[in-house]
């Protein structure tokens, strides 16, 4: 009868053995997930930013430049509350000055009283924030990304 215990218990802890290896496996493929939270966004840069800068910008400020980058992002679709397995891995193209170019629009639209420098500052030290959290990936060789130039 206690061969049927031992056997038992082999056989259970067999199971229990694959099954985690199977979905530390799965988990360990699986990319980082990054979660941008726009108050602890706001003190990193804050924090960052040169000092004749703090002495001229409000927590407000920064929050609000964030705030219309993160709206510009969502609307390309690089930014969402979905998970990346909603997102799906379809590559998408950002021009490097159109962010800046929306943003700018957007600060003026909404009457704050910032320079064009403050405003390329505060987006230059977020991508120190994206950093942090894991949000950028590696820089990809070549024109694709595989690498391979046409």
């Amino acid at each position: 009868m206690w061969i049927w215990w031992v056997l038992g218990a082999v056989v259970v802890f067999v199971v229990a053995a694959l099954s985690i290896g199977l979905v530390s496996g799965s988990l360990a493929r699986r990319p980082r997930r990054s979660v941008y939270d726009i108050e602890e966004a706001v003190v990193f840069v804050a924090d960052r930013l040169p000092e004749d800068l703090t002495a001229r910008l409000s927590y407000d400020d920064v929050r609000a430049v964030l705030l219309f980058h993160c709206d510009y992002l969502a609307t390309k679709g690089v930014a969402s509350e979905r998970t990346a397995d909603d997102i799906g891995t379809a590559l998408v193209v950002v021009p490097d000055d159109e962010p800046l170019a929306v943003v700018l629009g957007q600060v003026e639209a909404a009457g704050l009283d910032l320079e064009d420098t403050d405003v390329i500052t505060i987006l230059d030290t977020e991508v120190a924030y994206y950093r942090a959290i894991g949000a950028i990936g590696p820089e990809l060789d070549g024109d694709g990304p595989t690498g391979d130039r046409p």
